[in-house]
Order: C-alpha cells, then sequence, then structure tokens
C-alpha cells in the first residue's frame, strides 16, 4: 500500500531541512513510541534490531485514531501503567538520503508477538522539492506491507494517510517558527516541562516536573545564583538556568556548549565556562564522550579523562579503534538528578541530522548500480563503502573544468576505485556500480569533524578548566594527537642578574607580580597556563588571534608595572609564539603537551629582545592573527632563521610594541 501528502511551504529546502530530518524528534512530535535499537551479527556482518513495547505502540495507535495528542502519547506518567513487553522487532536499514532533499528508511518487521503487529515491511521518507527560490513542496510518502488483513485495514484507513498527513502538520510549525511566530520547532515538546505562561525569571525555588512526571525540589537559589557571582554574565546563567528547567528531556541530556552557544548566539567559550561553574555547583554532570571514527556518534562516556580508557568500539559500525585523536573525546553535560529527573528515550538512532557529517549515502544491491545528486560546496570529501569503510577522495574546487559535474566509482573486494576524482562545485552526479556479491553501503562524507565540538584539546585551554578540574588527566600512556593549538612562552630578560642586583627579597616580589599580570591577561583573552618554568611561562591558546592578543595585553600590563627604577618594565618581558600539531599527554599529574611545535614556541622566545613579541609564519597565516599583528601599531621585523634543535630555517616576525 502507497501513501502520499503534499504540501508547500514558504522556505528553502536546506532551512526545513534541520528540522525535518530530525527523525527522533519529529518521531516523537508524531507521537510514534520509543524504540530500542541494538546490534545483532549474522553471516553478511552486523545488523540493527528495533524493538516495540507493547505499552507505547498501543498508546501510539491511539493516538493515531483518537486526538489524545503527541504529549500524552509518548507520556512517561502514563507509559509507566502500561504492558512492557516486546511486541514487534524489525530490521532498520540505515537510513539512505540527500541533504538536503530526501530521506527514506525502511524497516523489516521479522516476529511479532502472536501477529499483533499490523506491518510486515514499511517504508517510510520525505522528499523536499524546490518550487521558487523561497518555496518548498514536502512529499511525504508511506510504503506499508501489512502483516494480515486487520492490519491492512488499519494502514488503509488510519495509519497510511494520518502518518504522510502529520509529516505536513509538523511541516507548517517549522514554517511558523522559521517566520519566527513560535520559538521552538517543536513546541510541542517544549510544552511537556514548560509551564503555560512562564515567568521571564524563575522563582528563587520552584518545583520541577520531568517527563516522567517525578517532582523534584530544584537546587537552592544559591547554587544558581552562584553562577552570576563574578563568574558568569546574569543573562547567560539565566539563560542556562532556564534551558536546563525546561527544555524537553533530550535537550537536557549530553548537552553539547558550544552547539548552544551557536543556537543562542552566545560566545562559545562564555557559555563553556558557565557549563564548568554549573559543574561544580552541583547542577550539571560533566561526561568525557568517545566518538566513532566513522558515524561520530558517542561510544561510551567518563566521568573523567583519567577513565576514558586507550580504545572504544562501535558495534552497530563494527569497529575497534584506538583514542589517538583529540577530535575523538568531546566534553558533555547532562542536568543532575538532583535538579532535575530526566528520562533518556529514542524514538530514532539513524536519521540524517544524527549524521551531519555525511552529505548523502544510499544502498546498492549485489552486482547493481545506483546513482546520488547530490550538491557539493569546494572542499574535500570522502567516497566511503560502509561495509569496508575503504574510501575514494573526491576533490571539488573551482579550478576543476566546468563540465566535471560527473564521478564513477566502482566498488569491488570492498574497494573503491578511482582512488581520486576532482570536480567542479555544484551539482554533481555520483555512480556507484557494486562489483560485489553482497550489498554495499555509499556514502559521500565530509571527513571534517564537527567544529561545534568542545574537544579535550579546546577545554584543556581554558584557565577556568585548569582551576577547577585541576585534578582531570589522561589515562597513563595514552597520547591524544591535536591538529592544532597556539603556545606561547615568556620570559624575563637577564633575570639571573636582577636577583644578584636588586637582591632576593625584591627580586622574588617583582617576579610574582609579573605573574599575576600575566596571568589575569591571559584569562581574559582565553589562554590557560600550562606550566611555570622558572621565570617563564608556557600558556597554550585556542586560536592564534587569542595568543597574539594576550601578548600584547602581556606587554601593556608589564609596561605598566612599578619597577621602582630597578629595571626598564618596556625592555622586561620576552615573548615567543607558535602555533601546529601537538601531543596532549599526563606529565607529573597534570595535562601537558609535547611535540616539536612546542619546542619550536619555547625556541622562538630565545629570539626575541626585552620587550619584544616573536610570532612564527604559522601563526600570522591565521587571517584574524595577522589581523591583531597589523592593528597593534607595533613595529614589525620580519627575518628567516634557522632555530637550535630544526634543520630548517623559519620565517620569524619580531613585534615591538609603540611606547
Amino acid at each position: 500500500m502507497t501513501f502520499e501528502a503534499r504540501g508547500r511551504f514558504q522556505a528553502r529546502p536546506e532551512q526545513l531541512w534541520p528540522f525535518l530530518s530530525d527523525t527522533h524528534r519529529l518521531n516523537r512530535a508524531m507521537g510514534l513510541p520509543a524504540i530500542t535499537l541494538r546490534p545483532e551479527r549474522g553471516s553478511d556482518g552486523v545488523r540493527a534490531i528495533g524493538e516495540y513495547a507493547a505499552g507505547p505502540a498501543l498508546l501510539s495507535f491511539l493516538g493515531q485514531i483518537a486526538p489524545i495528542g503527541s504529549r500524552r502519547a509518548t507520556d512517561e506518567r502514563i507509559l509507566r501503567w502500561l504492558p512492557r513487553f516486546i511486541i514487534a522487532r524489525w530490521v532498520e536499514h540505515p537510513f539512505e538520503f540527500v541533504t538536503p532533499l530526501h530521506y527514506t528508511v525502511r524497516r523489516d518487521y521479522f516476529w511479532s508477538l502472536l501477529d499483533l503487529f499490523p506491518f510486515r515491511e514499511a517504508r517510510l521518507g520525505a522528499d523536499l522539492i524546490p518550487v521558487s527560490d523561497d518555496i518548498t513542496e514536502v512529499r511525504a510518502f508511506a510504503e506499508i506491507v501489512p502483516r494480515n488483513a486487520l492490519g491492512g485495514l488499519m494502514t488503509r484507513l488510519v495509519i497510511g494517510p494520518r502518518s504522510c498527513q502529520a509529516v505536513l502538520d509538523q511541516c507548517a510549525v517549522f514554517e511558523r517558527h522559521l517566520r519566527g511566530e513560535v520559538p521552538h520547532p517543536f513546541p510541542d515538546l517544549v510544552a511537556e516541562t514548560e509551564p503555560e505562561r512562564a515567568p521571564p525569571r524563575l522563582p528563587p525555588q520552584v518545583e520541577g516536573v520531568s517527563e516522567s512526571g517525578s517532582p523534584g525540589v530544584l537546587a537552592p537559589p544559591t547554587a544558581w545564583d552562584r553562577l552570576a557571582d563574578g563568574h558568569v554574565a546574569p543573562d547567560l546563567a539565566e539563560r542556562l538556568r532556564d534551558h536546563v528547567l525546561r527544555a524537553p528531556d533530550d535537550e537536557v541530556i549530553k548537552m553539547r556548549p558550544f552547539a548552544l552557544a551557536d543556537r543562542w548566539a552566545t560566545d562559545r567559550h562564555a557559555t563553556l565556562v558557565a557549563f564548568l561553574h554549573a559543574t561544580t555547583a552541583g547542577l550539571v554532570e560533566m561526561t568525557w564522550d568517545v566518538l566513532c571514527p566513522s558515524c561520530r556518534l558517542s561510544t561510551k562516556s567518563a566521568s573523567s579523562l583519567a577513565s576514558l580508557g586507550h580504545g572504544s568500539e562501535c558495534p552497530f559500525c563494527d569497529v575497534t579503534f584506538e583514542v589517538t585523536n583529540d577530535r575523538q573525546v568531546e566534553v558533555r553535560f547532562t542536568v543532575a538528578p538532583s535538579v532535575r529527573t530526566v528520562s533518556d528515550r529514542r524514538f530514532c538512532v539513524g536519521g540524517p541530522m544524527n549524521l551531519p557529517h555525511i552529505v548523502a549515502q544510499i544502498g546498492v544491491a549485489p552486482n547493481d548500480s545506483a546513482a546520488l545528486d547530490v550538491a557539493l560546496a569546494p572542499g574535500t570529501y570522502a567516497a566511503v563503502c560502509r561495509k569496508t569503510r575503504k574510501s575514494a577522495l573526491i576533490e571539488v574546487s573551482a579550478a576543476a573544468p566546468s563540465d566535471a559535474r560527473a564521478i564513477d566509482f566502482t566498488i569491488e573486494e570492498g574497494n573503491v576505485r578511482p582512488l581520486a576524482a576532482t570536480v567542479t562545485p555544484g551539482s554533481i552526479r555520483v555512480r556507484i556500480n557494486n562489483r560485489d556479491p553482497d550489498p554495499v553501503g555509499f556514502g559521500v562524507d565530509n571527513p571534517g569533524w564537527p567544529e561545534d565540538a568542545a574537544t579535550a584539546a579546546i577545554v584543556g585551554t581554558y584557565q577556568e578548566f585548569r582551576d577547577l578540574f585541576g585534578a582531570e588527566i589522561l589515562a597513563p600512556g595514552l597520547q591524544l594527537a591535536i591538529q592544532r593549538l597556539t603556545f606561547l612562552f615568556t620570559d624575563l630578560t637577564g633575570s639571573t642578574a636582577l636577583y644578584q642586583r636588586i637582591g632576593q627579597a625584591r627580586a622574588f616580589r617583582l617576579v610574582q607580580d609579573h605573574f599575576t599580570l600575566l596571568g589575569t591577561a591571559i584569562a581574559d583573552h582565553r589562554g590557560a597556563i600550562v606550566k611555570t618554568i622558572g621565570d617563564a611561562i608556557m600558556v597554550a591558546f585556542g586560536s592564534p588571534a587569542d595568543a597574539v592578543r594576550g601578548a600584547l595585553a602581556m606587554q601593556r600590563a608589564i609596561r605598566a608595572l612599578n619597577t621602582d627604577g630597578v629595571v626598564d618594565p618596556r625592555r622586561l618581558l620576552k615573548i615567543g609564539i607558535h602555533a601546529g600539531p601537538c601531543i596532549a599527554v599526563t606529565a607529573n599529574e597534570k595535562l601537558d603537551y609535547f611535540g616539536t611545535t612546542i619546542n619550536t614556541a619555547s625556541r622562538v622566545e630565545h629570539e626575541c629582545q626585552g620587550g619584544q613579541i616573536v610570532v612564527t609564519a604559522s601563526v600570522r597565516e591565521d587571517p584574524e592573527a595577522d589581523r591583531a599583528v597589523i592593528e597593534s601599531a607595533a613595529t614589525i621585523e620580519s627575518r628567516r632563521t634557522t632555530l637550535r634543535g630544526l634543520a630548517e630555517p623559519i620565517q620569524i616576525f619580531a613585534l615591538t610594541p609603540a611606547d
């Protein structure tokens, strides 16, 4: 049986896609039952087995024929009284989709208790068809094979047509959200925890009720007020508080601070700092999640870096891997149980929004072919055989011939050929010829990791993290390769002679005063002191621009230092900066960094005259850092030099700030 519903909406496909392809929240908003998904190994590899419990499935069906609403159909307070035995099992095939135009999923229901479940097979999906610049036609479709006569009747009269129409009804809500008429794309889910008329500020102490219906007195007001007590801006503290108390359950589990900052239009650094302070206040719990290098989903969580271990496995991707890349470790936060009881239920796992690094994917039958029409921006992509995880490179470049708009890939013995192809940006046809005797999944992936991930490397450059969680260290022997960090080294000019000339007491006081000024400048510019080495410090920054601005602030602060005339503060401090890859390790019970980048940064500092900042070409390659250098109005001297311990000369730039 085939069903479809069509509707037109004032929005572009790329505007609707993030909501329509968020099948976890879409299914929930439509009142579908929660699922349990587990891997099962067979002769042809690992497959995903889904299960429905009887109670949720029954309540969901009642929601299709009676106006009880999606909230009640998925309400844990009702579901807890209904039977939880399994009524149906199915094979969940991987989603096939093309961002942002199409997705479909197929389920083969191979078992049903007493043949009660109405389906034997279902294929569901949606097409987003551009009509004009700002109009999109959405086609929601369902192809269902009933299990029996009763299932056929239910499907024809209720489930088929209503499931398609429910998608369009939700698209109408998305349209209103994009116009600014409703604050949330899934308002029914927010309403589960938000009062009908929420006050602009929450009362000092309120009763929180989660989706499970468990009341709990929220943390005393002093715990929340502590966030805004000199550590977190009041408006950001209030934003976080409102989210933690009012957002749907799934939005306060495994919260990603950078993603929330982008959504709230708040500063990423400030938002993560707010979460760190909320952790120490007992309002949220911090975990370190290890991400699968294939699907990018979390494979395990740990409450501390030290307990992460060296490896992990993803049962659905059927891959075991070593944790060697900092991008594989991300910090996330979940509301504390003392603040709010939440229910972690899944309504879909493999939808496109759970796999944002995948541009498109499709299944190809044995000895068959298929095609994908994808829109690719300039950059590098991977053409991946899902079964073997072998891949080829797709280079999208404006330098390619204008007619280079098609690629033919062949999969044979799990290999993808050719190994590389170059096309021009825009609409590209990718043809796949599967010569293997087994079906394969094929995808066009963006090989980069998400830019909105608060990785272990980035968090380690926050002084607030090192101050609040100084005991966080990597497991013994674990080394994380970090793609790029910026390191700054400082030292005092003639410090040994200074101690001899003015005496140890006065010199020690001067050194301590200088440490205090440097610490303030570093914290103000998003850096973290890794360690002190005598009168010198080693600092890590997440970006070259922050390092340059921090260095300029240090020199300004030192120039204002009262030295009682015993030393010229304008010639006192030397600073060297270099950016590049490194290794994060545990050394002396602290998070530390090693590698050529660190050695270079240290050697660069030795090229300084007192009062100067020396940066390498790798720092100025960053446009924002280069702009900071130019706008500083410092005198810039460029030269090539060979640093001790390095074979090749490098380009350095000596900055002398204006008096």
